[in-house]
């Protein structure tokens, strides 16, 4: 039997699994079958998956706890592996629009995941336009971060592409569940390489981050905002309920693209802009006024490229940036969000060994279990996930493909936590900006008005960069 001890950013995902909190995130791949003779065929893609699961090793594991807490869980071979468990089928409604697919995906996104089971399921939804078909990962946070999944969905698509199915599929010959007893002494023998492997980065990480600080205040210079700031409106920061809202839509990267260079500035800080831009409007919508402050984002970092990286899992940590949705002239925005970025990722470059993951290994599970009761009873602030999450992440450049089943689209976007009941994910692949919005509707009705929001604001930075020419 093979133990892998979980990493303090893998196991938190577990830790604020909750029922309203439910930690799984969505990937969304859209299949154009037209250019396979074959067409498209149920039978033929669950034969593919059967055949490819085993490249990536996680899909057939679970996790265990340890006995008492004394140490993060640990990944294992799952000896009742059910494919057939994990592999769901639905058709969509007519007409089969995005719209459509985006209604029963909250459907399907709302239902928590089986925890003595791999933490994953797919969703095949059929009747697209087109003829195309959606494939629905739901895959838990703790399995990997948002960079990680790349190199996931990377082994099934791009190991051996030419054929639907893998021509040469992986051994399944799991062993039987390690006993409590095995869980208890191995997470008791591991405790000392946990601390004497994530103590020093910790330590050194946090004397830097009181040195910028200091250094930051003496120069007069501004620092990133911290979660819960009174001085910050947060019309997103609250308590979740079980519901979702979601919508998806595709832009041309080289929009993105030639909108950044012709202000000067990334692609990242557009993003933030159109962002701030589409929030700025939905507060006037439901409040009847712009909002009078700026508003925190939550925004999060890969810690480990993952050319680097040995093992899935999370290696990420967060940091806070401002939206400007208090500026009116989008070009004055957009060069606010660009400075509230800059700071934060010259704090974060300062500070990164001090990350969550650090500090999180260090903790027994009781203690981050403990503080997110509480940060869940409080609607949020004890967490770093604060308000809006804006993720921004470039995917595959090369186009996907499994024999002549063309990868089209492929969306991508995280959770939502007690704190931060909006996410808006950005996920680039080959030519396109790739848009995801999930929110609670308890704060947002209808994730499809942050999508339009969005567009409008891009045309309102397209229609300044023209003028400023």
């Amino acid at each position: 039997m093979t133990m892998e001890r979980m990493g303090g950013g893998d196991a938190l995902m577990l830790y604020l699994d909750r029922a309203e909190a439910y930690n799984h995130t969505i990937k969304l791949q859209v299949i154009d079958p037209t250019g396979d003779p074959v067409g498209w065929s149920w039978k033929r893609f669950k034969a593919a998956w059967a055949s490819r699961v085993g490249l990536v090793p996680r899909l057939r594991q679970r996790y265990l706890r340890v006995p008492f807490g004394i140490n993060h869980p640990v990944w294992v071979d799952d000896p009742d592996f059910d494919l057939d468990y994990h592999l769901r089928r639905i058709g969509c409604p007519a007409p089969g629009s995005m719209v459509e697919l985006c209604e029963v995906i909250c459907e399907l996104y709302a239902q928590p995941l089986d925890h003595t089971r791999p933490l994953w399921q797919v969703w095949v939804i059929e009747g697209l336009e087109g003829g195309r078909v959606a494939v629905l990962l739901l895959i838990h946070h703790a399995l990997t971060d948002g960079i990680g999944i790349i190199r996931m969905l990377n082994n099934f698509w791009g190991t051996r592409p030419e054929a639907v199915e893998h021509p040469e599929p992986v051994a399944w010959n799991p062993a039987t569940l390690p006993s409590r007893w095995r869980l208890l002494l191995d997470g008791l023998k591991d405790l000392p390489g946990v601390v004497s492997a994530n103590l020093p980065g910790a330590v050194r990480g946090a004397r830097a981050g009181r040195r910028i600080v200091a250094q930051w205040r003496s120069e007069g210079r501004t620092l990133p905002p911290s979660v819960g700031d009174s001085r910050y409106v947060a019309p997103y920061a609250g308590r979740l309920s079980p519901r979702r809202t979601f919508a998806a839509r595709s832009f041309p990267l080289a929009r993105i693209r030639d909108l950044s260079k012709s202000l000067g500035v990334t692609i990242n800080d557009v993003f933030l802009a159109a962002l701030a831009g589409a929030i700025r409007t939905l507060v006037r919508e439901d409040t009847g006024a712009f909002p009078g402050s700026p508003m925190i984002a939550t925004v999060p970092f890969a810690l480990v490229p993952l050319a680097e990286r040995t093992r899935d899992g999370n290696f990420s940590t967060t940091q806070h940036t401002l939206l400007h949705v208090d500026v009116a002239h989008p070009v004055e925005r957009l060069q606010a969000c660009k400075q509230s970025s800059d700071t934060m990722k010259a704090y974060f470059e300062a500070t990164r060994e001090a990350s969550i993951t650090a500090v999180l290994n260090l903790l027994p599970p009781l203690v981050p279990k403990a503080v997110d009761r509480i940060n869940e009873m409080r609607g949020g602030g004890l967490l770093p996930f604060w308000n809006v999450v804006a993720s921004n992440v470039p995917g595959p450049r090369a186009p996907l493909r499994l024999g002549q089943l063309k990868l089209a689209q492929w969306f991508s976007i995280g959770q939502l936590a007690h704190g931060a009941a909006l996410n808006v994910t950005v996920w680039s692949y080959v030519d396109q900006f790739n848009l995801s919005v999930l929110a609670d509707p308890t704060v947002l009705d209808d994730a499809w008005r942050v999508v339009d929001h969005f567009e409008a604001s891009l045309v309102e930075l397209e229609a300044a960069a023209v003028r400023e020419s």
